[in-house]
């Protein structure tokens, strides 16, 4: 075959730019692809409504809630910093959860925490002066302390509450939001606040509220008393414990309201209680919030705190339209023990069916159902407490140490 003259020129000035292409690309490679920054999968365990870590704090082994109601993270018993090796740095005050009682708090030097040995940092904690875990002071408790909020500060957590997996991100990982909700919210340091609405009995007008979203919490929902000048409470309401913080037990009153919307989803008839706060102590704290939206509610969603661009996603999971079954006993009950199958009963709401039959705070559970103790869960006996009206429940107890009988039928005490 013959060639045209300027065609064979052209086909070597191709030949040479090919070539002198390569030799380029040889001396300058391009740099390699960067790899996908890692998620960090933690898992926890779901006990009696709350996210419970298992962590080491200087290689010592402790047992911490993930609380993201709380700023900070706090070790309650202050009898084990010495074995920590932590370092008083300052004393400060702190107020309780019920706004009125102050406790001594002490700030540390930063102290090595892996969670689940899988996450790890250091980090400076407070220490509180009392135990808030302990049941009735015996030391029973088997929770340290919690993992507040700002622990992840600079990341992304995701709250599945079905595989009972945190995954933590870094700043810069791009997460797959299809079918999650952005919610209207504000960060309070890292504490997600977000804007809703409830409608407390049927006829009552909207009230405009503010929830933190508060896994150091095991309700579904607590209102502020003092919300508003249009509001009241609930037409039929009862006396009762409303949880554990810091500064003790807090009382109130609990009781059905009739709606509450979070951004877009909606909760018919949702059990709810109600924490008596004084409203000029709330406007001299600075508080910024009207109420809190706890476990019981959450985990009808995955969760995504987005602590980085400061922003709440929810995604609806398989337990959204399950309805909220409620206590139908009047028992609050206290799960302690090293392996957490020791039961007591922490409080009873007056004129309760558990009430009325004889039983007290402080009674040790041994028997349910004429099953040991031993042998269910707390979850279990919890559940229990929340089947249909007029079941028939059979406890023995311990009280003094005598063992003691008692029954009763559970009853709906909010309609």
């Amino acid at each position: 075959m013959n060639f045209h003259p300027y065609r064979i020129k052209y086909f070597i000035l191709i030949i040479g730019i090919l070539i002198h292409s390569s030799f380029l690309f040889g001396k300058n490679n391009p740099p390699p692809l960067q790899p996908r920054p890692k998620k960090i999968e933690i898992p926890f365990e779901y006990v009696n409504g709350l996210i419970e870590l298992n962590i080491k704090m200087n290689n010592l082994p402790l047992r911490f809630i993930y609380d993201t109601g709380a700023e900070h993270t706090i070790l309650s018993k202050k009898e084990l910093a010495g074995l920590i090796g932590l370092k008083i740095l300052k004393e400060i005050e702190v107020y309780g959860a019920d706004f009125n009682k102050k406790l001594s708090a002490y700030i540390t030097n930063p102290v090595k925490i892996n969670i689940e040995d899988v996450y790890e940092r250091q980090y400076p904690i407070l220490i509180l002066s009392e135990d808030i875990f302990s049941f009735n002071n015996t030391g029973e408790s088997t929770i340290h302390g919690i993992i507040g909020a700002s622990f992840f500060r600079n990341k992304i957590v995701k709250i599945d509450y079905l595989r009972k997996i945190l995954t933590v991100y870094p700043a810069e990982y791009e997460i797959n939001l299809k079918g999650f909700e952005e919610m209207s919210v504000t960060f309070y340091g890292h504490k997600p606040v977000m804007d809703s609405k409830i409608i407390i009995n049927r006829n009552d007008t909207t009230i405009l509220t503010k929830i933190l979203m508060d896994t150091g919490s095991s309700v579904p929902l607590i209102f502020m008393k003092h919300l508003d000048s249009k509001f009241k409470l609930p037409e039929k309401i009862v006396k009762g414990q409303l949880g554990i913080g810091l500064g003790g037990d807090l009382e109130g009153w609990i009781g059905l309201i009739n709606r509450v919307y979070l951004g877009k989803f909606k909760f018919n008839e949702i059990i709810c209680k109600f924490q008596d706060v004084d409203s000029t102590f709330m406007l001299r704290s600075k508080t910024r919030r009207n109420g809190i939206a706890g476990n019981e509610i959450m985990k009808k969603f995955t969760v995504i705190i987005d602590n980085v661009h400061k922003k709440l996603y929810l995604k609806p999971n398989k337990l959204f339209n399950e309805k909220i079954n409620y206590d139908k006993s009047g028992i609050t009950l206290f799960a302690a023990g090293k392996n957490l199958d020791k039961y007591y009963i922490k409080y009873v709401i007056p004129d309760s069916p558990a009430d009325l039959a004889g039983l007290k705070p402080n009674d040790r559970i041994v028997s349910v159902q004429y099953f040991p103790a031993i042998f269910w869960a707390v979850d279990s006996i919890t559940n229990l407490f929340k089947k249909k009206e007029n079941k028939k429940i059979r406890l023995k107890i311990i009280r003094n140490k005598k063992k003691q009988v008692y029954t009763f039928r559970l009853k709906d005490m909010f309609h």
